[in-house]
């Protein structure tokens, strides 16, 4: 008898479960991450759970399963969300059933229901499961602690969730962050696996292997695209690694994954060298490293064309075709792509009473980033970004006459309506301990409010401050921005969410 699906898509349906579907699921299921069995009446409140087969189109052969139950925050529908889960049977692992069906069930619970939240949580050890919820459109959210019992004990799970707002509308664009040379870099969409998946072929896959990582990477992905039609053509990816006990010791790797088609015409090369540009201008990690198979001759060229020095061999660190292979190492410092000042001049782009604003030299970020936070630094927070890292550009403040490094200014794009046109500049100021009380601030950052409506097109810029920051605030005012509001609980210092006065100015305002 044919089986009625719910959805399907890819060979892969959704249908009402069977008997005969139980059956087999559990003579053939493994349980590999069943908890512990638990006599004791359950604490907390029944809920009623769904399921439905995962069955092959076609075959109708039972794959496994996907249940959900309700879960409430709040005591109105708003706050309810969908708690979802999925089991595949031994054969059916490893071959993209399981996002195929996480997918088709996301999409099935979105329509059929007002919830707008879908949750799920995968055990820490079971990589294979959270790179599934990740591919499916879900995002990490942080981990429980000790939220099973599995094994005699207790277990983390590592929690995921999605909100209907995160789905892409049919008019959706996604946030374009670097391009260059026709290439461009922009956040993953849901779609885009699919898109990647069915045309990626490697001969430099790695073999299976079932058991569990000791190691867990929070790896962070672009999608390359093609910036004249905004097709995918393979992604990069980043994630930190460590030296040392101290940030100072961390760098990231890189990955790279171009769809076959797309090989040897350049876009390795330039996607390569934008995710490079991408870390080096918006975070603080002076290191990038990359590894590839010694085989790979491809590869290798690539990162050598984007300025990658080789470092080494690194001897059977992975396993391919059934033994262990060597790869080569290749790595880039923040001072490879940055002038050095020993050998040549910064470059100055305004001078002005006596203070300079110029291209960033070697150390200068990292000088006043650590100095110039002051008291009123934000708390350090190790959690993931919810936000995506923005695109920040930097000048340094420089005394005129000695040339000695007085802070930096930075800024960056927001955005309010879509277009160019709605978008404003966010300044930023950061000055060392010694050149506070000096009118330094003022002037840096009325050099920079005129640099950027002399060089772009945008019409706004704006910043904020600690409402505590008197000093900043006056420095504001004085450079011709206007006060436009607070912004309550904005930040968190010393334990307390603070306020921040947030100040603008529009082009018009200068010639007012």
């Amino acid at each position: 008898m044919e089986k009625q699906l719910v959805a399907a898509r890819d060979g892969v349906g959704l249908a009402a479960l069977t008997d005969d579907d139980r059956r087999v699921l559990d003579e053939q299921g493994d349980g590999a991450y069943d908890v512990d069995p638990d006599d004791r009446p359950a604490l907390h409140f029944t809920f009623e759970v769904h399921r439905l087969a995962i069955v092959g189109v076609g075959t109708g052969a039972v794959l496994g399963s996907v249940n959900w139950h309700a879960i409430g925050y709040g005591r109105t529908a708003a706050c309810t969300a969908w708690n979802i889960g999925i089991g595949l049977l031994p054969a059916a692992r490893g071959k993209g059933a399981g996002v195929t069906a996480l997918r088709l069930l996301i999409e099935h619970l979105f329509a059929t229901t007002e919830v707008d939240r879908i949750e799920a949580s995968a055990d820490v050890e079971n990589v294979p499961s959270q790179k599934a919820l990740r591919k499916a459109g879900m995002r990490r959210e942080g981990v429980l602690r000790g939220a099973q019992l599995r094994g005699g004990r207790r277990r983390d799970m590592v929690a995921f969730a999605i909100l209907r707002s995160d789905l892409p509308g049919a008019d959706s664009a996604r946030e374009i962050v670097a391009a260059v040379d026709g290439i461009a870099l922009g956040t993953p969409l849901p779609s885009d696996d699919e898109v990647l998946s069915a045309r990626y072929e490697s001969d430099y896959d790695l073999d299976p292997d079932d058991r569990p990582l000791r190691h867990h990477p929070n790896v962070e992905r672009l999608v390359v695209l093609d910036r004249k039609t905004g097709e995918p053509l393979g992604t990069v990816s980043w994630h930190a690694v460590g030296y040392g006990p101290t940030a100072a010791c961390e760098a990231w790797n890189i990955g790279l994954a171009l769809a076959p088609g797309v090989r040897g015409r350049g876009a390795g090369t330039a996607a390569t060298r934008l995710i490079v540009e991408f870390l080096f201008a918006t975070t603080d990690i002076d290191r990038i490293e990359a590894g590839t198979d010694r085989e790979n001759v491809a590869a290798q060229r690539v990162l050598a064309k984007a300025g990658f020095r080789p470092e080494g061999l690194i001897r059977g660190a992975q396993q391919r075709g059934g033994r262990r292979r060597d790869m080569l190492s290749y790595s880039m410092l923040r001072t490879d792509v940055v002038e050095d000042t020993v050998s040549a001049q910064r470059h100055v782009v305004l001078e002005r009473d006596g203070v300079v604003l110029a291209e960033p030299g070697p150390g200068d970020r990292e000088a006043f980033y650590v100095a110039a936070g002051g008291d009123f630094a934000v708390d350090p927070d190790d959690r993931p970004r919810v936000a995506g890292p923005a695109r920040t550009s930097l000048f340094s403040v420089l005394d005129a006459t000695t040339g000695d490094l007085l802070g930096g200014v930075s800024w960056h794009a927001v955005d309010y309506g879509g277009t160019v046109s709605c978008s404003a500049w966010n300044i930023g100021i950061g000055l060392l301990p010694e050149a506070r009380g000096r009118g330094i601030g003022t002037i840096a950052q009325r050099m920079l409010v005129e640099h950027l409506m002399a060089t772009t097109e945008l019409d706004r810029v704006e910043a904020s401050t600690d409402v505590e920051n008197v000093a900043e605030q006056r420095a504001l005012e004085k450079a011709g921005f206007r006060r436009e509001g607070v912004l309550r609980g904005a930040q968190l210092r010393g334990g307390v969410r603070r306020d921040l006065v947030h100040y603008g100015l529009v082009r018009s305002d200068l010639g007012a």
